[in-house]
């Protein structure tokens, strides 16, 4: 049901805003008027005083020389007058959006969503007040389709057997992150903190389509585990030779970016670009250790993988950490930033 309250808010500010930029637009356009009147008048009066001796003119040519009403008075002020023009217009523009969107049954949240935007950005006390409750509906409507969008999904994913946790905005598909903007009309897929699909429509399809992609595409692949871990291994004694560190400590994107490079293929080398590129995912590299280095603690020359977990620093720059899936969900795993070998 409507927020009635709220909508008698906002016409009666689109009201008062509206006589403001009305009272703005007739005084810039009788400023107007009154340089065009002046410059007429001057006009007139030379004319007269070239084609006509009878009256002497000249007091009053003066008078309206000196008056400088355009370059003084009127001039200075349009530049403001304008950019108040502005602002009303968009004022009045968004405070109609806005009350025209709490009215559509649903909510037009995508509509509400840039009403709102635009009326936090003019920062006027009396708009300001209403943002908080602007806000709230907004989230109530967002959850009503959240609700709406969440049950027809979770009838898609049971026809395949798949389960689906978490309400919206955000919701739990196996190791994978469903998140929902709803206002901006798209779904944003992680597989736990990493992003898969930045980017799509928020339609059933799309999204059963983004997720099957996604899980082929980081759990469906074939993977020799033992060639896996000797080429970690090598990975991480090359970012050890070239960071030049004494110790055996090495962080885990180094590794990631030196494993990536030793995937490429001879193509690669010989003319590198995105076309002779062989994508290795930071999603398929956290699925492959959690499950070589860690699940199945595969060895190499009898020395096996151990994680040190981030510190809060750390966890908190992607090129420093990367959060491991540990569980069945992706909210279960930790934060590593280095990795070292020791033997078994």
């Amino acid at each position: 049901m409507p927020n009635e309250t709220l909508i008698s808010q906002l016409d009666t500010l689109y009201t008062a805003y509206l006589q403001q930029q009305k009272t703005a637009a007739v005084l810039q356009k009788t400023l107007k008027a009154v340089t065009d009147t002046q410059s007429k008048a001057q006009k007139i009066l030379r004319d007269y005083s070239v084609q006509n001796t009878g009256a002497d003119i000249s007091a009053a040519q003066e008078t309206f020389a000196q008056l400088r009403l355009k370059e003084d008075t009127i001039d200075p002020l349009l530049p403001d007058l304008r950019r108040e023009l502005k602002t009303l217009a968009a004022l009045v523009g968004s405070l109609k959006e806005a009350a025209a969107a709490l009215r559509s049954e649903p909510v037009d949240v995508t509509r509400f969503d840039k009403a709102i935007t635009h009326l936090q950005a003019a920062k006027q006390p009396d708009i300001a007040a209403l943002i908080p409750e602007l806000s709230l509906e907004l989230d109530l409507a967002q959850r009503a389709l959240g609700d709406e969008f969440g049950a027809k999904l979770r009838d898609a994913l049971a026809g395949q057997a798949i389960k689906i946790g978490g309400r919206a905005p955000k919701f739990e598909i196996g190791r994978f992150e469903l998140e929902a903007n709803f206002a901006k009309r798209f779904i944003t897929l992680r597989y736990g903190k990493d992003v898969v699909a930045p980017h799509t429509s928020i339609t059933v399809e799309a999204v059963l389509k983004a997720y099957q992609n996604a899980a082929k595409a980081v759990g469906g692949r074939t993977q020799d585990g033992t060639a896996w871990i000797a080429q970690f291994y090598e990975a991480y004694q090359r970012a050890r030779r070239k960071l030049d560190i004494d110790g055996t400590r090495i962080n885990i994107v180094d590794c990631y970016v030196e494993m990536t490079i030793s995937r490429q293929g001879r193509a690669f080398y010989i003319e590198p670009s995105k076309h002779t590129f062989s994508d290795y995912s930071r999603a398929q590299f956290i699925y492959d250790f959690y499950e070589f280095a860690n699940n199945q603690r595969l060895a190499h020359s009898r020395q096996v993988v151990r994680a040190h977990s981030a510190t809060k620093s750390q966890a908190d720059n992607p090129a420093k950490s990367m959060w491991i899936v540990e569980g069945d969900t992706p909210y279960d795993g930790r934060y590593i930033a280095d990795v070292e070998f020791e033997k078994e």
